[in-house]
C-alpha cells in the first residue's frame, strides 16, 4: 500500500482548527477518571483532563496530540497518566473523530474529482506543470471553473436587459 504524503498533508491541513464537542458521557468519564486518581498537577494528563472537562471541546490539533500520546504510551493501563488521559475510551473516541473528519475531507475531494474538477487532491500552489506569467489574465467567479455556467449567466443577463429595455 502506497500513501501519497502530499495528499495526506493537504487533507489534514483542511482540518486545522476544526473543533469537536466531547460527548457528555466522555466528559463524565473524564470527570470520574479525575476523581479516581489522587493526583497533583505535575502528573501527565492532569492539565489535559481538566481543560477537556472545562471546555467540553477539543480541536483537531488537540485530538491529534492525544492520539499520538496513546500511540506512543508504553506504560500500564492502570497508571495515573493513562487514566487521566481518558484511557481506552478517549483513545477510541479520538480514532473515531479523526477517521470521520479525514474521510469527510477525502470524500468531498473525491466527489470534486469524480465530477471532473482537475487536481482536487493537490494544493493550488503545488500543481505540476502550471506556471502563471505576470501578463496572464486571471478569471474570477464562475468563469474560471465552468464556461457553461458563465454562458448561462450571460444569457440570463441579456434576457433581463432585453426585458428592461422593452418597458
Amino acid at each position: 500500500m502506497s500513501i501519497n504524503l502530499s495528499v495526506c498533508l493537504k487533507m489534514n491541513s483542511d482540518l486545522y482548527n476544526k473543533t469537536a464537542k466531547l460527548p457528555e458521557s466522555l466528559i463524565k468519564h473524564l470527570n470520574d477518571s479525575f476523581g479516581s486518581i489522587n493526583a497533583d498537577s505535575s502528573i501527565e494528563g492532569f492539565k489535559r483532563n481538566k481543560e477537556l472537562r472545562e471546555t467540553g471541546t477539543a480541536t483537531y490539533q488537540q485530538i491529534k496530540r492525544i492520539k499520538n500520546w496513546f500511540d506512543t504510551y508504553s506504560g500500564n493501563k492502570e497508571d495515573a497518566p493513562f487514566i487521566l488521559n481518558g484511557g481506552d475510551r478517549m483513545n477510541n473516541w479520538c480514532d473515531t473523530v479523526l477517521n470521520h473528519w479525514r474521510e469527510s475531507v477525502k470524500g468531498g475531494k473525491q466527489i470534486k474529482s469524480d465530477t471532473g474538477m482537475q487536481n482536487a487532491f493537490i494544493d493550488d500552489h503545488t500543481k505540476e506543470g502550471g506556471s502563471i506569467n505576470p501578463g496572464d489574465s486571471h478569471k474570477d467567479g464562475f468563469s474560471k471553473h465552468d464556461t457553461s455556467i458563465s454562458e448561462s449567466i450571460n444569457r440570463f443577463k441579456k434576457i433581463i436587459d432585453y426585458g428592461n429595455t422593452k418597458r
